[in-house]
Order: structure tokens, then sequence, then C-alpha cells
């Protein structure tokens, strides 16, 4: 038990002295202003229930209420990524080496990685709820509710996140499941399972269990109690998008103060118990297989392979590139495309040649607002590397050797992440070029400059992919609920020259000062 809490406590300590642990808390106490529901339907709504039929935001209830929504769907999203390095990179500070060699055991190691998890977790819902109560005090003053009434909203995410933080210690213990495929096998998972829970009218008890994140089971309550208010039920929601002006006057207050829960409820909780236990069980005896498992490595040299024969990190491989100026840029070029691509899976190149394929047949619309976002967010752990990757392993050692290395490899880094996104947005641009939308055009352009150079941005100054990934997650599922002001690459039906422009200017300014940046970086 010590072993567990001492794991716990340097875990911890460790997250919450890290530049990433106060980006996340300054998140959430952004996400606590900015789930507060407002009363009319101009302009972008964070929440809308049944809009039609019931006044929204008149009571202070709905805080909390949407509070709890918006955490179910954004917190498992953005802490899976927070969380998923843990184990990967104990491995790489020789971590696993201690455990393999101790009493600790791998069981024991991976329940305090499960724990800390939960932790921080409760730490990042925690600041939320703490800024929804301050945001109902501003709101409504003197119209305070209860503790339990204010707290009773919260009650599935007391199990669903510490669920969460044991998938992604599952995922953590299987090493093919660390990349970007388990990545987008937890999203994936995570969007279809959401989805489908809250769109079946009367979802059974085990399918709201499969719903993790738990927005299917808030939901039902949400409905339940405004049925045994008013006679309606919510049949519609708004997580984030433009509602515009409500058809018909809303008419009914609706309170969430008095929450009702059945039995069916606590069975889901009950299901979820069950499913953490498992996934912590499992993940001992798959980590233990897994890291026996030998680590291939594509064209590795016998220096490589000795470094990991001797349980040291292997450096990763950067050719140098030819001094002479003809051959410098398309070498440096190159080598840093292979760099970026390395280590991918066929499956994943099949992926992204369907992706390209349904931007060149779909309807243009869908395919600017659907296909291309999520074919984007398909190369995150691409465009992740940017400006962080020579950090993290140390080769800025190596490239400042070579005379001017900081500013040729960033150089060359982002032109690659700029031909990457270009290839991708290239059957879009070449379709609105065809049907003579140029302000289309100019739009995917700025697209492709600003994704990479706000990843390379990013990476630079935090030195970790995780902040871009988080951010990155939240974008596209913004773009997907057509918000059109996130949408870098522009939107078909209304394309703007303005938000076009913003988005080039914006793209070329943070290439720039990441630029900049590394030239000036004495840190090495």
């Amino acid at each position: 038990m010590r072993a567990v809490l001492g794991q716990i406590q340097v875990d911890y300590i460790q997250k919450s002295r890290s530049f990433s642990f106060l980006v996340m808390i300054a998140i959430c106490l952004f996400g606590a202003f900015w789930f507060v529901p407002r009363e009319t339907g101009d302009g972008i709504l964070i929440m809308a229930m049944q809009p039609d039929i019931f006044i929204q935001g008149g009571h202070p209830s709905w805080i909390p209420m949407t509070s709890a929504l918006g955490l179910a769907f954004f917190l498992p999203l953005i802490g899976f990524f927070y969380l998923r390095d843990a184990i990967a990179f104990d491995e790489k500070m020789g971590v696993e080496q201690l455990v393999s060699s101790s009493a600790v055991g791998n069981f024991r190691y991976l329940a305090g990685k499960f724990l800390s998890g939960v932790l921080l977790l409760y730490t990042f819902a925690f600041a939320v709820i703490i800024g929804s109560f301050f945001m109902m005090v501003w709101q409504y003053p003197g119209q305070l509710l209860s503790i339990g009434a204010f707290l009773s909203p919260y009650m599935f995410l007391l199990v669903s996140l510490p669920l969460c933080a044991a998938i992604t210690v599952f995922f953590g213990s299987v090493r093919f499941l660390r990349g970007g495929i388990g990545s987008v096998i937890y999203v994936m998972g995570l969007l279809s399972l959401m989805t489908v829970g809250t769109m079946l009218e009367n979802p059974g008890t085990f399918t709201r269990a499969l719903d993790f994140g738990a927005t299917a089971n808030i939901i039902e309550v949400m409905s339940r109690t405004a049925y045994n208010q008013t006679g309606y039920a919510i049949e519609s929601y708004l997580m984030v998008g433009y509602a515009g002006d409500f058809l018909t006057q809303p008419t009914l207050h609706l309170f969430f103060d008095n929450l009702i829960y059945t039995t069916s409820d606590f069975a889901v909780l009950l299901i979820w118990l069950v499913a953490i236990v498992v996934f912590v069980m499992m993940s001992a005896p798959l980590y233990a297989i897994t890291k026996k498992l030998p680590v291939k490595s594509r064209g590795a040299s016998q220096k490589q392979l000795t470094a990991t024969f001797h349980d040291q990190e292997p450096k990763p491989a950067y050719n140098a590139v030819n001094p002479t100026k003809d051959q410098m840029w398309f070498r440096g070029i190159v080598s840093e495309l292979k760099l970026m691509l390395k280590g991918q899976k066929l499956t994943w190149y099949l992926v992204s040649a369907v992706g390209l394929a349904l931007s060149l047949f779909l309807e243009i619309s869908i395919t600017q607002t659907m296909v291309l976002p999520l074919l984007m967010l398909w190369f995150v752990n691409v465009f992740s590397r940017l400006g962080n990757y020579e950090h993290k392993h140390n080769m800025l050692q190596i490239i400042t050797t070579i005379p001017g290395g900081k500013l040729k490899q960033i150089s060359y880094s982002w032109i690659a992440g700029l031909i990457i996104t270009f290839t991708l947005a290239l059957p879009v641009a070449v379709r609105l070029l065809l049907v003579g939308q140029l302000t289309g055009v100019l739009a995917i352009l700025a697209g492709t400059i600003f994704l990479p150079s706000f990843a390379m941005f990013l990476g630079e100054f935090t030195r970790t992919n995780r902040l871009f990934e988080m951010l990155f997650i939240v974008i596209t599922y913004l773009i997907l609920n057509g918000l059109s002001f996130v949408m870098y690459m522009g939107n078909n039906d209304s394309p703007s020259l303005v938000q076009a422009t913003i988005y080039l200017v914006l793209g070329l300014a943070f290439g720039a000062i990441s630029i900049f940046k590394r030239k000036k970086c004495n840190s090495i």
C-alpha cells in the first residue's frame, strides 16, 4: 500500500509542477465561465435544451447542470491526452527497470498510475465545479442552491472519470495503443458511443453504460426530470453552436435542483465500477507481455540496437544535411518529412488514402466541414511533433554542431508540415478552384499555413505535444458542430475573406515567432 501511495504522490507532484498542469487549470476555469447558459438564441450558445419550450438559463440550477454536461464531454477527451504518456515517460526515465527489479510489481505500479490519474482528473473537475459555483453566485445573486442540489448533477462524473483513467492506463500498458492508432480508437469510440447513447429515444441500461463519458446518462436524467416537472422531455439539445432566434418563444421554467435518479442509473454506475476493476486488472498482465516484445525499428543502426540492448534510450536518427547549397534545402525537407512520418503503420496510410479519396468525391460542403477536419485530426500525431520533437529527444545537441543548424532544422520542419497539410487539402482546393470560388481557395491556403504553424508554435514554447493535441481535439469538435469562426480552412456555405486573412496572418506570425524562438534558444 505504501508503494502505491508513494507512486500517487510522486506522479501528482510531478504533473502539478508542469506547465501543462497550469494550462489545464486555466482551461477548466475558462470552461466554468463558458458553460454558463444564455437566455437568448442570438449568437453562439454553449448549451441549449429544447429552446422552443424551456426558458434557457432561467434558474441557478442550470449552471451546475450545464457544467456537468460540459465536463462529461470535454474532460474525458482532454484528460486522455493529458494522462496517456505517463507510462511511456517512466520507461524513458528508467522507472520500469526499477519496478521490475523491486517488490512493487506491475499491478501496484499501474494501480498507482490509475489512482494518480483519477486524482488529477478530479482536480480539474473540482476547478470547474468551484468556478461554476462562483458563476452561479455572480449570475443569480441571492438565489443560491443547497449543497446537495448543486452537486447532484456531478454524480455520474464521480465514477465516469475514474473509468476514463482506467482506460487510459490500459491503453498506456499496451505498446501499440500508445500512439496515434490508440488515440484515434479512443476518440472515435468515445464520440460514437456518446452519439448512440444520446440519439436513441429510450436507451437501455447497457447502452448508457457504454457511453463511459457519461453524456448520455446526464441527458437521460435531465430529460426524466424535465418530463416529471412539465410533461415535456428534452428531445433536443445543443452542446456548442449557433441556435439563431427561437421560432417559438419558450414559456416553461425548468428546475434541475430536484434531479430524479432511478435504479437504472445506479446499475450504470455499478457496471462502470466493474469495468474499472477489469481494465486495471487486465493492464498488469498485458503490460508484462508487451514490454517483453522486441521493439522493431526500421533502418536502425547497429549503435541504436546496441543501446537498446543495454537498456539505454536510443537517440532518434537524424540525418545531417549535406551543406552543398544546391541540395541543402531539398535534402533537409525530405529528411524532416521522413522523420515526421516515421513509424506509421500500413493501416494508417490506408485510412489517409481513403480520406483523400472521399475529399475528391463527396459533396464539397460535407468535405470541407467534416471530411477535411477529420483527415487533419487523423494526422494529429504527425503535426504534434512540430517544434517539440527536437527538445524531447535532445536532438538540438547534434543540430547545433551544424553551422546555422537550429535555424535550418526548424525551417525544414515547418516547410515539411506545410507540405503535408497542403497535400491533404489539395483535392478540396482544386475543386473550389474549378468552380471559381477563389475566397474558398484562399481559406484553404490560410488553413494549410495556420495548422502546422500553430502546432510548431505550441510545441516550441511548451516543449510538449500534449497542449496542441488537446486544443486540436477541441477545435475539430467545434468545427464538426458548425462553429464557423474556428473553421481555419473556411466554410463552403459562406466563405469569409476576412476570416481567411486572419488565419493566414496568424499562421505566418506563429511560424515566424517559432523560428525566431528556436534561433535564440540556448538550452541544448
